[in-house]
């Protein structure tokens, strides 16, 4: 960890002002991301679940409208979320907690969602809180479990790119390369 300290004196003023920033890692990290299809176009989701995502361009994150000081409204999973604005993507395109429940209990993916391998880029920064950060970060990423059954934690971005959508083979292949069974699909 590093500590980043920027003095800027105004001319006409006279005055030094200093800001202190905790500067932990810059990165530009390979993630993974599942995106809703409709129309062959991308869509989160859940917030924002109408904002579309372009391939190859930096999106940066939103808040999304907010049901209250600690929840986001959300589309398809019960109307609302716990507030942690940002892009929630993985190491792994893998989740199970996020899906269509089948008949015996487990989570299949969604057949209109796709796996994408993405890229996050900022500053890392550390989070403490246990409800996580309640505003964007800007220029920042960070992990966060939001399910104490979560295996590995979100990356919780401001930026984002999405490189390309991953075949199913793609997605099992870097499931298996990091010891984890792929999700099946639901039919």
């Amino acid at each position: 960890m590093q500590l980043l300290v920027t003095y800027v004196r105004s001319a006409s003023a006279q005055q030094t002002s200093v800001s202190v920033v905790m500067n932990i890692k810059e990165a530009y990290m390979i993630t993974y991301k599942l995106f809703r299809i409709k129309n062959d176009k991308l869509y989160p989701l859940y917030v924002e679940a109408n904002r579309e995502m372009i391939i190859g361009k930096w999106l940066r994150a939103e808040c999304g409208e907010k049901k209250d000081d600690t929840h986001v409204k959300a589309s398809g999973c019960g109307g609302s979320l716990s507030l942690r604005p940002g892009f929630h993507s993985t190491y792994v395109p893998f989740t199970d907690w996020i899906g269509k429940k089948m008949p015996d209990g487990s989570l299949a993916q969604r057949a209109n969602t796709v796996w994408c391998e993405c890229e996050v880029k900022g500053n890392e920064i550390e989070c403490k809180d246990r409800f996580g950060f309640r505003e964007l970060q800007r220029d920042k990423w960070y992990y966060f479990r939001t399910n104490s059954k979560q295996k590995d934690p979100w990356i919780i971005s401001d930026w984002l790119r999405i490189n390309k959508v991953l075949t199913r083979e793609e997605v099992e292949e870097i499931c298996k390369a990091n010891g984890i069974v792929a999700q099946r699909t639901a039919s």
